[in-house]
């Protein structure tokens, strides 16, 4: 089977996650209200917005986040 364009491919990150790192962002999201994966989105996005990736070139949908950090 070959892949398209079109397939939706999902990298499952907790089976590599380290634990005391998933530790770590549950307690963190459970402070925040939010859950360990949404933690983690927020973070890495935070973190390419800090080290100027162009995220906000790609799509509008992490303007939110621009707005935020200023």
């Amino acid at each position: 089977m070959k892949l398209k364009w079109s397939d939706k491919i999902r990298n499952d990150y907790k089976i590599y996650l380290e634990p005391i790192l998933a530790t770590a962002c549950k307690h963190e999201g459970e402070k925040k209200g939010i859950t360990r994966s949404k933690y983690i989105r927020y973070c890495v996005i935070r973190c390419l917005i800090e080290d100027d990736y162009p995220l906000n070139k790609i799509t509008d949908k992490f303007n939110p986040f621009y707005k935020s950090t200023i």
